[in-house]
């Protein structure tokens, strides 16, 4: 019997999303250039993943990622915490970002989100998936 893989649903220079089938949406973020209407497109298609599917879960593989700017991080900050006024808190597993500046720049989006994303930082995908599939 096959397990079933993550189907690609988007994809651009900020990173890939995928809709897991356990339930979650798998963002996996890129290194590079990237524009701040590829942040915004990320974003956007991110909530409609997990609008969609109606779920309240991601796994944010962000190994790669670049440090965000401070335009990129207003945008993200402002995204999610419009999503929490609306939708209520979405919970995040985190494999966190090789780069010290990018995991710096991702824990001050988060301090700022005062309560819109609950996370939790991870080191291996496989406890990252197992936490996130057990939260109701």
């Amino acid at each position: 019997m096959s397990v079933p893989l993550p189907v690609l649903y988007f994809d651009n220079p900020m990173g890939r999303i995928f809709a897991h089938p356990d339930g979650y949406a798998l963002l996996r973020y890129q290194a590079g250039h990237r524009t701040l209407a590829d942040v915004h497109d990320f974003l956007v298609h991110t909530g409609r993943l997990l609008q969609h599917r109606r779920w309240l879960k991601f796994l944010s593989d962000q190994r790669q990622l670049t440090p965000f700017t401070e335009a990129e991080r207003a945008l993200i900050l402002d995204y999610w915490q419009a999503r929490h006024f609306t939708l209520g808190p979405t919970v995040g597993a985190v494999l966190a970002a090789l780069d010290t500046a990018a995991h710096r720049s991702f824990v001050r989006v988060w301090d700022e989100a005062h309560g819109a994303l609950r996370y939790r930082l991870f080191e291996n995908e496989a406890e990252a998936a197992a936490w996130l599939v057990a939260q109701p």
